[in-house]
C-alpha cells in the first residue's frame, strides 16, 4: 500500500503538553532525591499528599510516557499505511532507529567517557556489574533485565530501563500487528496482558527489589495506548461523549496520582491495577486531545508553551537531564547553598533541562535522524 505523505505533520500541542507534565514530573523526582525540596519553607509546610503529587510521581510520569508512546505510534502507522497490518516491517524498524539509536550511542559514549573519568555520580559499581556489560544492556534493550540482577546502577544509566521496556515492545508490535490481520483483533490481547501485566508488577521476580521493571509489567499501558490510537482514527464520538470521556480520564488520573493512600488502602497497589487506571485515564484525555485536534483543524489555538516545549523535547530531556541535575547540584553544595536557595537550584534545573534538551533535539538528534533517515531513503517524520 501506498504510504502517505505526512511532512507537512503539524503536531498536537494538547498532547505535547500532557507529555510535558509527565517529564517535569520525572524531572521533580530526580531533584527532589538530590536535595528535597522539603528543605524550603514552603516546602515543609506543604501537606503530605501534596509533596507526593509535586516530587515524588516520577514512576507515574514515565507510565504515561508509555501510554501515550503507543498512542502516538499507532497513530502514526495507521496515518502512514492506512491500517496496521500492511505497514513496513523494516521501514518501522528504521524509522524507530532513526530516532532512538543515534542520540543514544552519544549518550553512551559520553556516559563511558565519564566512567572511565571517575567522575562522581557517574561511575559504575564494579562489584555490581561492568562497564562493558552496561553498554551491551543499554545498546540491545535490557537495562532493566540487568538491573533486576546487579540493582541500580548510577541514574544517568538507569533511565535506560523504560526505553530498554517501550523499544523491546516495538521489536515485537510490526509483527504481532501483521499476525493477528485486523487491528481490533489487538483488543485481544489487550485483555490478556490487563491480567497478565499488574501480575507482572506486583508478584512477578518480588524477589527483586526491581522487580517490576521486568517487559511484562507494562505492555498493558502501551497496549492501552495502542488501542486508544485506534478507537481515535476509528470511531465517530459525539462532542458530549468526548467532554464525558475527558472528565472520567482526569477522574482516574488524579485519582490514582493525588489520592495514593486511598488507592493503597483500597488495595489496588498491591495487585497492581494502580497503574492499570491510570493507562487508562491518560488514554481517555489522549482520545479526547486527539479528536478535538482534528476538529479544530481551523482554529488551532498554541496553549502551555511551556509545557509544551517539555513535551516536545521530551525524548530528549529525559536522557539529557542528568547532566543538568548533578552539575547544579554539585555547584549548589560547593557553594554551600541551603534554605530558600533550593528555589533557585529547581528553577535554573527545569529551564536548563529544558534549553538543553531543546538544543539537543536541533543540533543533534534531529539532524542525525534526518541523516539515518536518508541512508535509509526514508522522507517519512516520526512522529514520536
Amino acid at each position: 500500500m501506498k504510504i502517505e505523505n505526512i511532512n507537512n505533520y503539524e503536531r498536537n500541542s494538547g498532547i505535547d503538553a500532557l507529555r510535558g507534565v509527565a517529564i517535569l514530573s520525572v524531572l521533580l523526582l530526580h531533584v527532589n532525591i538530590q536535595i528535597p525540596f522539603s528543605e524550603t519553607t514552603i516546602g515543609s509546610l506543604l501537606p503530605k499528599m501534596v509533596y507526593k503529587v509535586l516530587f515524588m510521581s516520577g514512576f507515574y510520569g514515565v507510565c504515561m510516557f508509555f501510554v501515550i508512546s503507543g498512542f502516538l505510534i499507532t497513530n502514526s502507522i495507521i496515518r502512514k499505511w492506512k491500517v496496521l497490518p500492511d505497514m513496513s516491517v523494516m521501514e518501522f524498524y528504521a524509522l524507530r532507529f532513526a530516532r532512538i539509536i543515534p542520540l543514544l550511542v552519544i549518550l553512551l559514549i559520553i556516559l563511558s567517557i565519564l566512567h572511565l573519568a571517575a567522575v562522581p555520580g557517574f561511575v559504575i559499581n564494579p562489584e555490581r556489574t561492568s562497564l562493558n556489560r552496561a553498554l551491551i544492556a543499554a545498546i540491545t534493550f535490557h537495562v532493566n533485565w540487568l538491573e533486576i540482577q546487579v540493582g541500580y546502577l548510577p541514574a544517568s544509566w538507569d533511565i535506560l530501563w523504560s526505553l530498554s521496556i517501550e523499544e523491546i515492545f516495538y521489536l515485537f508490535f510490526p509483527i504481532v500487528c501483521i499476525v493477528i490481520s485486523k487491528e481490533w483483533n489487538l483488543a485481544i490481547l489487550l485483555l490478556v496482558f490487563l491480567f497478565i501485566s499488574p501480575f507482572a508488577r506486583t508478584f512477578m521476580f518480588s524477589d527483586s527489589e526491581l522487580g517490576d521493571r521486568n517487559n511484562f509489567a507494562y505492555i498493558d499501558s502501551m497496549l492501552i495506548g495502542c488501542m486508544g490510537a485506534i478507537v481515535s482514527k476509528r470511531v465517530n464520538i459525539r462532542v458530549s461523549a468526548l467532554k464525558a470521556m475527558s472528565l472520567i480520564g482526569w477522574t482516574l488520573f488524579l485519582f490514582i496520582v493525588v489520592f495514593r493512600k486511598t488507592v493503597y488502602d483500597l488495595g489496588l497497589t498491591q495487585i497492581g491495577l494502580n497503574i492499570s487506571i491510570l493507562s487508562v485515564g491518560t488514554v481517555l484525555i489522549l482520545i479526547k486531545m486527539q479528536k478535538q485536534f482534528v476538529f479544530s483543524a481551523n482554529k488551532r489555538k498554541k496553549r502551555i508553551v511551556f509545557f509544551r516545549l517539555l513535551g516536545q523535547y521530551s525524548y530528549e530531556i529525559y536522557l539529557t537531564h542528568l547532566f543538568t541535575i548533578i552539575a547544579m547540584v554539585s555547584i549548589f553544595r560547593t557553594l554551600e547553598l541551603k534554605g530558600d536557595w533550593i528555589w533557585l537550584l529547581y528553577f535554573c534545573i527545569i529551564v536548563l533541562s529544558a534549553l538543553f534538551g531543546k538544543i539537543t533535539a536541533m543540533h543533534i538528534s534531529n539532524p542525525l535522524n534526518k541523516f539515518v533517515k536518508k541512508i535509509f531513503n526514508l522522507k517519512l517524520k516520526q512522529e514520536e
